[in-house]
């Protein structure tokens, strides 16, 4: 159901895509105009889960999962029923309020039930929901958008919010551990599903887990993100971020133009990007969890200890971020040839084999750089996920908004180029954070005991 949940915010981004230039014609808008409404879903992507994330952290998940999906339903009514731009506009905002904080529950959700030594496979499998999306949810927008109108889409969104949530509300058990500890406290009645109501009749409340779950919650409350490996991580990830979706958003126009594709074909050249996506963060979760352990054994550390002192001087650093460089370079070599590869005008073949490529070497180092941060504060996951959702959107806002103009300028070639070059500037903060990210984080232990 976390992989289902997770699914929303970057669905409900693909999907709209073959519906732009369709919108476009209907409200008498340019491209540019319309990618407007993009930027704002990221915007609020960026904005909205400082709250719900956090909020999640002090509450549980189930309520915010509840108010959030609540909004959710309500906007996608809106888009399918709304008839001007402005509208339009402001129920993106509102789509992406609902939907974004999806992503930062569920990295926090995982944090809440795994351990360090098996965290790598459970993120990465959240995040290959994540990046699956770009190859599903386009096609059935061109689908939808082809045969029924684009505003299909949007009651389409409507209809899957509804079954989540008829799924989730009676039997999705609330997680977060300074309100159920390690799941023997019972939850107080507004987070508890049919199942933990009838496990409360049952079992008396565990004193030993309430004042574990008491700690949690206070240490969660001193952690301040005033620390220097976390931002430079957040940083070099929100520049991949945007780099994806530089190349997917002008995708459907430069699809569209060049090969006269309609709707629904152009729908199905996303599918390469999120395939190689999708494979990239599943072979990431299996190397995470594979490296974790060969570094634990050459400590003479148990890889699959739950808690513990070793953990504190564990180089969870290097352990991480040694799978980085290989990812990094394919992704930097794809989008350095991706806009020459498009302003060449060759077969359909050659774009479709760079970004499956590229989808590779994109999910990479996000996946591996979402593991290490939420190992770096498994005691709030979502306080730390939605400030990874503020940088890695509001770039995302900057890029979407000024790609256009910039290849317009520029074209393909050297827009891409200089894209990659500044991925590529960013790398030493990788570096930065494998050889001072241990000394920063014994800082952090310290300031935690004194306190």
């Amino acid at each position: 159901m976390t992989v289902f949940g997770t699914l929303f915010s970057p669905f409900s981004s693909f999907m709209y895509l073959p519906a732009i230039t369709p919108i476009a014609n209907d409200y008498g808008r340019s491209l540019g105009e319309l990618n407007l409404s993009v930027t704002v879903y990221q915007i609020m992507q960026a904005v909205a889960p400082l709250f719900f994330g956090d909020l999640s952290d002090q509450v549980g998940r189930r309520p915010v999962y509840m108010l959030t999906f609540a909004i959710y339903l309500g906007a996608n009514v809106g888009l399918a029923l709304q008839n001007s731009y402005a509208a339009l506009m402001v129920l993106r905002a509102l789509q992406s309020t609902g939907s974004s904080a999806t992503v930062a529950i569920g990295s926090a959700v995982v944090a809440d039930l795994t351990t360090s030594a098996e965290r790598g496979g459970y993120i990465t499998a959240v995040q290959a929901s994540v990046q699956f999306a770009p190859a599903l949810a386009p096609v059935l927008g061109g689908i939808l958008t082809q045969f029924l109108g684009w505003r299909s889409t949007f009651w389409f969104l409507v209809i899957s919010a509804g079954v989540f949530l008829a799924i989730y509300l009676p039997f999705v058990p609330e997680t977060a551990r300074n309100i159920v500890g390690n799941g023997s406290i019972p939850p107080p009645k507004f987070n508890a599903c049919l199942t933990s109501r009838a496990r409360r009749r049952r079992k008396d409340q565990d004193p030993e887990s309430s004042a574990e779950a008491s700690q949690a919650a206070n240490k969660a409350e001193k952690s301040k993100f005033r620390i220097p490996d976390v931002g430079l991580l957040m940083l070099f990830m929100s520049l991949f971020v945007m780099a994806n979706y530089a190349m997917l958003v002008p995708l459907q126009d430069v699809i569209r133009r060049r090969y006269r594709f309609n709707d629904l074909q152009v729908g199905l050249c996303y599918i390469p990007f999120s395939v190689g996506s999708v494979i990239g963060s599943v072979a990431v979760g299996k190397l995470l969890n594979w490296n974790y352990a060969r570094v634990a054994r050459s400590m003479g550390i148990s890889p699959d200890r739950k808690r513990g002192e070793e953990l504190r001087h564990f180089p969870i650093e290097r352990a991480r971020l040694d799978l980085m460089w290989p990812w990094t370079m394919l992704a930097v070599a794809t989008m350095a040839v991706w806009g020459w590869v498009v302003d060449s005008g060759t077969s359909l073949a050659a774009p479709l084999v760079i970004l499956f490529l590229a989808g590779m070497g994109l999910s990479g180092p996000v996946s591996i750089l979402t593991t290490l941060l939420v190992d770096l504060y498994p005691m709030n996951p979502g306080r730390v996920s939605s400030s990874f959702n503020l940088t890695r959107a509001t770039l995302s806002a900057v890029g979407t908004a000024v790609v256009q103009y910039i290849i317009d300028a520029w074209g393909y070639g050297f827009t891409y180029l200089f894209m990659a070059l500044v991925v590529l500037a960013a790398c030493p903060s990788v570096a930065v954070v494998r050889k001072w990210g241990p000394k920063w984080r014994e800082e952090r232990y310290r300031r935690f005991e004194q306190t």
